[in-house]
Parts: structure tokens; C-alpha cells; sequence
């Protein structure tokens, strides 16, 4: 991990989300680090800072709003963009933005993932360059 790149956690349960959005965030300039369950997540959550968290709306184990939950709980300011299987199931984001969430997208429009990232977190040109 590079210390001067954005760092985000993203947690979901599908291995091709997980690798894809990896690889994409990294060849966008910022270290990830990816997890398959709240619990993982929100382990990572109390003992690393990230700049941005990805979240699966499904978890095995719970749904986003625990996640979202616990991370205003802890008095974190991190942003939290929820992803959903499908964009025809977005249908009430205020519920999440309720929780903290800054936007809401689906889960497989990668591109469009990455672009509401930088938007929160804008890199340095030279941090994509060096990566």
C-alpha cells in the first residue's frame, strides 16, 4: 500500500465484484482493500481508517444499514456508497442517505462506480501516474 493513496474498503459477497472493482480502483490511484462480510468490514472499520467505504447492499451475514450504522456510531466521517444488484431495485435512497450513505449505484456498472469515487475522492494526477 502506497501511504499517500486514497485508501477504500469495499465489501461484498461475489468474488468477480470484489477482483473487478480492485483492479479498477487501483489503475484509478487508490488502494483498496476488499472484504466478503459486515463483520469483516466492520473489524477493518474499528482498527484501519479508510477514506471511502464500498458496500454491498446484501451481506451474508447483514444488510448495508448495519454497516452504515455502526460506522456513525463510531462518529466516523468516512463516506459510504452503497451498491445493489440491480439499478432497477434503486428505488428510496433516503433511507440510506439517512444512514450516512453518499450515493447509491449498482453494483455491476464498474465504470460508473469509480467515477462517483473520484468525485468523493479526488486523486493526485501524480498518485495515478505512480501507480
Amino acid at each position: 500500500m502506497n501511504p499517500s493513496r486514497k485508501k477504500i474498503l469495499v465489501a461484498d459477497c461475489h468474488e468477480d465484484v470484489l477482483i473487478i472493482l480492485e483492479r479498477l480502483l487501483e489503475d484509478a490511484g487508490f488502494d483498496t482493500t476488499t472484504v466478503w462480510t459486515a463483520k469483516e468490514a466492520l473489524t477493518l472499520l474499528d482498527s484501519h481508517a479508510f477514506d471511502l467505504v464500498l458496500v454491498n447492499k446484501y451481506l451474508p451475514d447483514a444488510e448495508c444499514e448495519e454497516v452504515l450504522t455502526a460506522l456513525r456510531k463510531r462518529a466516523a466521517q468516512t463516506p459510504c456508497i452503497v451498491m445493489q444488484p440491480s439499478a432497477p431495485e434503486i428505488v428510496d435512497f433516503t433511507r440510506f442517505e439517512a444512514l450516512g450513505a453518499r450515493d447509491i449505484v449498482c453494483k455491476h456498472c464498474f465504470r460508473r462506480i469509480v467515477e462517483i469515487v473520484r468525485e468523493c475522492l479526488p486523486c493526485d494526477r501524480k498518485q495515478i501516474l505512480a501507480a
